[in-house]
């Protein structure tokens, strides 16, 4: 598989949707269809030559008695929620103090947090925690299509998704590699905008201009490592999973002259059995007017040595940190280096330090992102959690979309990049594209040495915008390939190799 991979603060040029006149949502049925395939190798899908000429890996095998994870997919039906909780708080007042700015913070965190518990965990079980189907208080949703790429797709336990490899640096033990492994969740009114894009149809509507999240959308993200406590001391007491992974250490296959592996190869070399995962970070975002670009951005970590006397297992994590702008360096400054105090400094986030270093105390899972902007341990240091997301687009032709790091594009200049701490005039240039805070709803753009133009069938010369959501952008380009390979079929071609570019982290 090929893995290609001055702020904008007007808020008229994102409209909201209103939501306030329509009804409360009152779940009576299952939010879980069977309208699209629950995980990679769903046998529902046997017959859509989905998995055609693959070995079986990520199926429940005869006699499991674990859960079997249902996709939540009845979109349409999403109704709107009135509950906002995280209203009574306002972060985003430039009138603030830093110490009231934090405050600010930490309220609207937990308070979104545990918004999106309501309904989905306390089930007595932490393994039936986070079952969508049949929520009581209010329906939540996935993405659907993250099933075709035998790597990283959906598991059967749980539709945990493969992310992009961790390396920790632990005390008294070096270098340790890990995996993560998540899944998302949508409430309502993020729901109802998906629900024009997967309309319960076979194929997805494609946005034909940037798509945009209704206001008050929020999403969920929990995050698990292949790590354990006698790694991280910090996961001692969070919520422990059993999924059905590949290896732990993070499985690359290793394709025939010099060609990226077909879907035969990977299934071969990166079998997959049940094995334990814990609970690192979780991720919460929230379409919110207030905020300058539209969204906010928050990241909590695993914290369950200082959290142990915490009753609800899920709250055994800390806030890192909540983040609505990426800080954009003024020209001719990198962001390796802007702020030049990044804990005063920084002015578009709250960042708690003292979790950051307390998870640093013994490891570098307190890391932040460049500069100390936003970005937990599952995730890269030279980005943020904003610089990332607002490259997310729908896919185009040729099945790509803009690299969420400039290191990892194809097509990068060797040596350059993105928070460079010796950084030249092209990564100084790179860094205002790449730190730009892009507002919600907008097409990710630049010169096209760092951000080529899109190739799409309808001509359009920007990239279309998925409104900051990498997982919507994931599932239309797994769809797309898996089109792609239909029509190959057709010509004979079975040969299956993943050519599309999924975001790398």
């Amino acid at each position: 598989m090929k893995h290609k991979s001055a702020a904008l603060l007007l808020l008229s040029a994102c409209a909201f949707p209103s939501l306030a006149s329509q009804p409360s949502d009152m779940p009576a049925a299952s939010t879980c269809t069977g309208a699209y395939p629950s995980y990679f190798q769903d046998p529902a899908f046997n017959d859509t030559g989905m998995w055609d000429n693959q070995v079986i890996i990520n199926q429940a095998y005869p006699g499991w008695k674990g859960p079997i994870f249902r996709l939540s997919d009845a979109y349409t039906g999403a109704k709107a929620d009135q509950a906002a909780p995280w209203r009574a708080f306002n972060p985003f007042d430039k009138s603030l103090s830093e110490s009231d700015r934090h405050a600010q913070a930490r309220g609207y965190l937990w308070a979104v947090m545990h918004y999106i518990q309501e309904g989905n965990i306390g089930s007595g079980d932490i393994d039936t925690d986070w079952d969508l189907c049949n929520n009581q208080v209010r329906s939540w949703y996935h993405i659907p299509y993250q099933t075709y790429d035998p790597l990283s797709g959906r598991e059967f336990i749980h539709g945990l998704t493969r992310e992009a490899p961790v390396t920790m640096t632990i005390a008294g033990q070096g270098d340790l590699k890990t995996t993560m492994w998540a899944v998302g969740f949508y409430n309502p009114a993020a729901g109802s905008s998906i629900g024009t894009v997967w309309t319960g149809a076979p194929a997805p509507e494609l946005p034909q201009q940037n798509f945009q999240f209704n206001e008050g959308s929020v999403i969920g993200k929990l995050l698990f490592t292949t790590a354990t406590p006698n790694n991280y001391p910090f996961l001692t007491n969070v919520p422990v999973w059993q999924a059905n992974i590949s290896a732990s250490e993070f499985c690359s296959c290793t394709g025939t002259d010099g060609q990226a592996c077909s879907f035969q190869q990977e299934t071969e070399q990166c079998p997959r059995s049940v094995a334990n995962v814990y609970l690192l970070q979780f991720d919460i975002a929230v379409r919110d007017s207030r905020s300058p670009v539209g969204w906010a951005y928050g990241t909590f970590v695993a914290d369950g040595q200082f959290k142990a006397s915490e009753k609800n297992p899920w709250d055994r994590i800390s806030p890192l940190g909540l983040m609505w702008g990426n800080d954009t360096p003024p020209l001719g400054s990198g962001a390796a280096a802007y702020p030049q105090n990044p804990v005063t400094g920084l002015k578009d986030s709250a960042i708690f330090q003292d979790v950051a270093g307390r998870l640093n105390a013994q490891t570098n899972a307190g890391h932040l992102g460049c500069d100390s902007r936003l970005n937990g341990p599952a995730d890269n240091a030279q980005s943020s959690c904003l610089s990332c997301h607002q490259t997310a687009s729908v896919p185009d032709s040729d099945n790509n979309t803009p690299a969420i790091m400039y290191q990892f594009a194809s097509y990068q200049k060797k040596g350059s990049g993105q928070c460079m701490t010796s950084p030249s005039d092209f990564d100084l240039a790179i860094d205002q594209v790449y730190f730009k805070s892009f507002m919600c709803s907008s097409s990710f753009s630049g010169p096209k040495d760092i951000v080529p133009a899109p190739d799409y069938a309808q001509g359009q010369k920007q990239w279309i915008s998925t409104d900051f959501s990498l997982q919507l952008s994931i599932s239309l380009t797994q769809w797309q390939e898996w089109q792609q390979d239909q029509d190959k079929l057709k010509n004979n071609i079975k040969i299956r190799r993943f050519d599309g570019t999924l975001p790398s982290r």
